[in-house]
């Protein structure tokens, strides 16, 4: 299924009634990964159907670059201009409208403020942090031995710890991480920043393209590679057990070469967003003092996510685009 008739799917799911979570389930079940080539999400699927780009709509000066000509985020100091049919659409305008009807009458229904910031911003690590076995999100905990402990544990695992063998992640190693990784940006950001700001600027196409080439080959064996899985397992060739770890093994795979090549594409684009993210980084950096404790604020300015490889290895997916692995201390 391309990309556009996945688009169109999920539009047709969401007018016919059915959940986020319900969605994301049915494309998991169908075995059609996600952009990033791993499993299908609600958050995923919530951030395709409020992307007006699907309408074929366009809106610019998302970013600006001020007196000092650093690149900022524009959050309403610069007004941002509406370009209606800037490209070809994949979905009408009024199937758009009408998603959003559906999402605003589930909030009122549910109680829901915009954005979820009575829940998903309640605290820094909510809804950020990503199982790499199963795809999905952690969630926080309380854990009573003798003395009380917040933890983080895997929502597969918290419902079925056979579906998922990942163990909780102490808050405080999750904290201690990010403090450690933050120091190594302020100590060696003129050799880890700067040259990924320049490389931003002026990236080498020829370069850049053939290795992107070399990407999608790549991800093309790796899809390969799980249709065969699913047709030995369907012809009773392969355990299930068998098939489910190597299948978590390709989608694994498959989101790291997904995540070299949108980092590719980003240089070849120079997505003014990641540009500004990354002058900002360094600018934070260059002047900072090294932390000594952790700060929820600045994990919010600067990281997307957190990916857990496994219980002691995570990386921070920064909102410039790189990820930074840290080994945890638990």
């Amino acid at each position: 299924m391309t990309q556009s008739k996945v688009v169109r799917f999920i539009f047709s799911e969401m007018l016919s009634g059915k959940g986020m979570p319900k969605i994301a389930e049915e494309l998991n079940r169908r075995g059609i990964p996600a952009k990033t080539g791993g499993l299908w999400t609600a958050t995923t699927i919530r951030g395709m159907v409020i992307n007006e780009k699907y309408t074929g709509d366009a809106v610019f000066q998302k970013t600006y670059t001020d007196s000092n000509f650093n690149h900022r985020r524009n959050d309403g100091e610069k007004e941002k201009y509406l370009l209606r049919g800037h490209h070809e659409p994949i979905v009408s305008r009024e199937d758009f409208e009408a998603v959003q009807a559906v999402i605003a009458q589930h909030r009122r229904e549910k109680g829901i403020q915009k954005k979820q910031e009575k829940y998903l911003n309640r605290y820094p690590f909510s809804g950020k942090i990503v199982c790499g076995y199963c795809g999905g999100t952690f969630k926080r905990r309380t854990h009573a031995y003798g003395r009380h402990k917040i933890a983080w544990c895997c929502g597969t695992h918290i419902a079925d710890i056979a579906k998922c063998p990942v163990k909780y992640i102490p808050e405080s190693a999750l904290e201690y991480a990010f403090v450690t990784m933050m120091n190594k940006l302020i100590f060696a950001n003129q050799t880890v920043l700067k040259p990924l700001l320049f490389s931003l600027r002026g990236v080498n196409a020829g370069d850049g393209m053939e290795r992107f080439g070399q990407l999608e080959k790549s991800l093309e064996e790796n899809r390969r590679q799980q249709e065969m899985l699913v047709s030995l397992l369907s012809k009773g060739y392969l355990e299930p057990a068998v098939y489910k770890k190597s299948n978590n093994e390709l989608l694994r795979e498959a989101e790291q070469i997904q995540h070299q090549k949108d980092s590719i594409s980003r240089l070849l684009n120079c997505d003014s967003q990641y540009l500004t993210e990354v002058s900002e980084l360094l600018q934070y950096c260059t002047k900072a003092k090294m932390l000594r404790e952790f700060d929820g604020e600045l994990f919010s300015r600067f990281v997307e996510r957190i990916h857990v490889y496994e219980r002691e290895r995570i990386g921070f997916e920064m909102k410039c685009g790189v990820t930074l692995k840290e080994r945890l201390v638990i």
